[in-house]
Formats: C-alpha cells, structure tokens, sequence
C-alpha cells in the first residue's frame, strides 16, 4: 500500500455527508447530521471576549511586541530604582534582561494568555499574569544558581517581577478595552449561499472580534430573498461582482460546498478578476476556529486538501516517533519515584488493582491496551462502563485528585514508549464509541490515520468528548491536527497543556459548561 493513502481507506469507512440539493442549499436534507452551531455554552464567552481572532497573527504580535517593550522598561526601572542608575542595566544586569525576555513571553503562552478568546479585563487575567511572573523568576532564579557569572541581584529580581506584573497586566487590559470591545478593521463581507453552511459561517462571523462584517448574504432561491437573518439576502449569486459594487463588500465566503454548477465557478472567477477577495468558507472556519468544519466539506474537499495527505508528511511522523521513544525513555526515569507514590496511594486508598486497563483503538484502527492508575472503586465497571455524574460515587478520594492533576494518565507514557501512542496527537477512543461515532460523525475514521496522543490540540483547546456534539468539535480539532500536523504545532500543545495541568483547566471548565449534566466516568 502507498504511503498517504490512508486518509482516502478512512474516507471510504464512512459514510457521505449531505449532498446539495441546489447553489442555494448545502442540502442538509439527506442525511440526519446535527444543527449548525448555536452561541451558546462556551461559544457564548467567545461571543463576549471577541472570538478566536482571527487576524489573531497581527493582534498576537502586537500583544508580544508590548510584552517585550514593557519587559525591558521594567528591567531598566526596577535598576533604576534599586541603584539609582538605568545606565548599569546593560553592563550589570543584560544577562536578567535578556532571560526576562525569553522567559516571560513563553510562560505567557503556557498560561494562554495570547489566547484571545480571554477577556483580558479581568481578575483571572491578572491571576495568570501573576502565575506567569512568579514562574518566569523562579526559572531566572535555577539559570542564575547554575550562572553565578550572572547573579542577579534578589532585590532587583524582586522589584522587576513586581513591574513586570503590574505592567503586563495593565498592557492586557489596555489592550481588552481597545480591541476586544471594537471593530476596527473589519473587511466588509457577503457570503454566498444562504443555508444551513452560510448560517453557520454568518453566527461565527458576526462575533465582536471578528474581522469580517457581514453586509448580506446571495443566494439564487427567490424565497429568501430580501429575508433578513439580522444580515439581508440581497440577491442571486450571479448578481457578486454589482452587490459587492453597490454595498461595498471587498470579500466572499463561499459557503456553496457542493454542487457547484458551471456557472457558480465562472461567476467565482470574474469575481477574483476584479479584485474581490473570494474564500472558502471551510478556510475561514479553520482560520478563526482551529478547527475543520466536517459538516459543510464534501469529500472533494479531503482530496484536494494537501495537508490531509499525509505522503509528504512521512519525515515528520518519523522524527515525531524519534522524540516520542527518547522523550517516554527519559519520562519513565524521571517518574519513577512519583509512580511508586501515586501506586501506593492508590493501593491504599481502595482495594482493587492500581492499573486498569482498557481496549482503545489506535493508527490504522488497529486495537491496544491503554493504562492508567485506578480512579475508580473496584467492580465500580460491573456491568458495563457508563456515564457518570458530576460528582460521581464511584470515584475514590485518590482518584479525584488524580482525575483532576490528570495524573491518572501517567502510565500511558508506556503506551508511547511501545510505539502505540504518540506524546500529541488525536485521544484514543474505545471500539464502542469508535463504532458509535462512525455511524453518526461524518469522516471520523480520518483521525485513525495518525497515532493517538496523551495530549492533543482538541484537548487544550475543548473539554472533554461527553456528547455527539462534542464528538463532532473535538473531530473538527483532530482534522485541523492531522491537516497541519508538524513539530510546532506539538510543541504549541505541549505548552498548553502545562498550562492547562497547572491550572485544572479541563475539569473546570467540565463543571462550568455541564454543571446539571454528564461527564465521563
């Protein structure tokens, strides 16, 4: 079998998604995939912090840049006022400057603070900046132990950690009431195709942070024309080039993602020729979101999408390989001590063994055993795994520590020694659910064409898989993985997920967004 041609056998294990019934229509008739996405939950923070920006490049750098400048005036204060003499910076102290600055801003990623989707005026702002300094000078403090040659002295420290704090959290805020609240920049936008996949496009669009402004929708069904969805249908879509005249629309989103007719691409062509911005809405959707939008692609779109052929991306699964045998050898020595604790804790806490394991599928849906540290009373599984609430019974005193560290996952550091699972990747799902999901998540059998990971981008970025809905984003996370899979995007979710360990992002935000619902057990 050929390298790469594992995404188009997954391709055929499942089943097609809608075809389209019409240009107007994404023809969401055919087959029983879920609803558009509504604002709600945690698409409702979005709304209010200004969305996953997109242009999200431009505002992250301007965000770094005013790191760095207010990095180095608090060096050059906390000098100043410790020895009277900014001057001594550069000669006493450039080394404590220079670490400040490969420090910090690495931290503040860690801690998600370039996230924009936060809202940045806010005391868990100024919590994970205090976090991020606290963090960055104990790390200054090990390099000048190891550097004496460098020893910074313990009251400037003192003071820069204290004006770095002050001056980064005020930078955010600054920054939140400046551009989390506004719109500026905005590309004025018309979006082609008003069904269920224009809607889609349009809820995400119309967030405050976002850079597009919708001025209407075209769509060739008469029936909605002139119908206001907050965003009026204007017209047919042959009609691009003279409504993009008339309301002054520099941009289109093509949310048509099947059936486009000879005449669609003709009208799509004149329209770039004359300098109309014309995207694909799946495109944009990945851009804002960090995710693929699985419910309005058709299946050309798989093919003709590079990055989902993973051909040219052999070197980079075996260089992940390389690092993920060295890294777990490395982890397995390092952790030895903390294993024997944990295991006895376990061991004492409850009776029952310190492991369970359990059946996971992983690349090329081949089966394995994943283990982890019991969280759970012993036979609390008689019967059949189940859904568990909130606050579940079954788990032991020791285990809701675990569950919550996510220490109950230490031991799968075996599985990646073994080769079956990957440091970063898509999390290893058991037979049944990958059988459930199949049935009911169009293209799911794509994220079998990769290694499971212990972390990955649909963790650091979603809680965890607890409904089909749920299912169907953390698919769209795996896509984005798999399509843009590469040795910076694991190293982005390795920084994340420090951040979210250290913070129990994960099971708060499972008791915040299902707080009378379900979770895993």
């Amino acid at each position: 079998m050929k390298k790469g041609s594992t995404v188009l056998i997954a391709l055929s294990r499942v089943g097609r998604p809608a075809e389209s019934s019409g240009p107007g229509e994404d023809g969401a008739g055919k087959v029983d995939l879920p609803s558009p996405p509504t604002i709600s939950g945690s698409e409702k923070a979005r709304s209010r912090t200004g969305g996953r920006s997109p242009g999200t490049l431009q505002h992250r750098w301007l965000l770094f840049l005013g790191d760095a400048l207010l990095i180095i005036l608090a060096n050059l204060l906390s000098s100043w006022i410790r020895r009277g003499l900014v001057s001594s910076t550069l000669n006493v102290d450039g080394l404590a400057m220079a670490m400040a600055l490969i420090v910090y801003p690495p931290m503040f990623y860690v801690f998600d603070l370039y996230n924009l989707e936060r809202t940045f005026r806010s005391w868990e702002a100024a919590f994970r900046s205090g976090l991020t300094v606290v963090s960055g000078g104990i790390i200054s403090v090990v390099v000048f132990y190891l550097l004496p040659q460098g020893a910074y002295g313990r009251g400037v420290l003192a003071i820069q950690m204290g004006l770095t704090w002050l001056f980064l959290s005020g930078w955010r805020w600054v920054y939140g009431a400046l551009f989390q609240t506004s719109a500026i920049g905005k590309n004025p936008t018309l979006i082609l195709g008003a069904g269920r996949c224009g809607k889609a496009i349009y809820d995400l669009l119309r967030l405050p942070f976002s850079p597009y402004e919708v001025r209407g929708f075209l769509d060739d069904d008469r029936s909605k024309q002139g119908i206001a969805r907050s965003a009026p249908v204007l017209g047919p879509v042959d009609q691009l080039r003279n409504i993009a005249a008339k309301v002054g629309a520099t941009t289109a989103i093509l949310a048509i993602p099947r059936d486009r007719s000879p005449e669609l691409v003709r009208t799509i062509f004149d329209a770039r020729f004359q300098g109309i911005n014309v995207r694909e809405m799946a495109d944009v959707y990945e851009e804002l979101t960090g995710r693929i939008p699985i419910r309005y692609v058709a299946e050309q779109w798989f093919f003709a999408v590079e990055g989902l052929s993973l051909r040219h991306k052999a070197y980079v699964q075996k260089i992940k390989r390389l690092i993920d045998a060295g890294f777990s050898s490395l982890l397995l020595l390092l952790t030895a001590p903390l294993f024997g604790i944990t295991a006895l804790a376990v061991r004492l806490d409850s009776r029952g063994p310190i492991f369970c394991r359990q059946e996971r599928v992983g690349k090329d849906r081949k089966p394995f055993t994943i283990y982890k540290f019991r969280s759970l009373r012993e036979h609390a599984e008689t019967g059949g795994a189940r859904w568990a609430a909130q606050w579940d019974p079954r788990v032991t005193r020791v285990g809701q520590w675990l569950r919550l560290t996510h220490m109950d996952e230490l031991p799968q550091i075996w599985n990646v020694f073994n080769g079956d699972m990957s440091l970063v990747g898509p999390r290893p799902e058991t037979p049944e659910s990958v059988s459930m999901h199949e049935e009911t998540v169009p293209y799911y059998a794509v994220k079998h064409s990769v290694r499971p990971g212990i972390t990955g981008w649909a963790q650091v970025n979603r809680h965890y898989d607890a409904f089909v809905e749920d299912a169907m984003r953390n698919l769209e996370s795996d896509l984005y993985y798999v399509k843009n899979m590469s040795l910076t995007l694991d190293l982005k979710v390795v920084l994340r997920t420090i951040g979210v360990v250290f913070l129990a992002d994960g099971a708060r935000r499972v008791r915040r967004e299902l707080k009378t619902g379900w979770v895993r057990g």
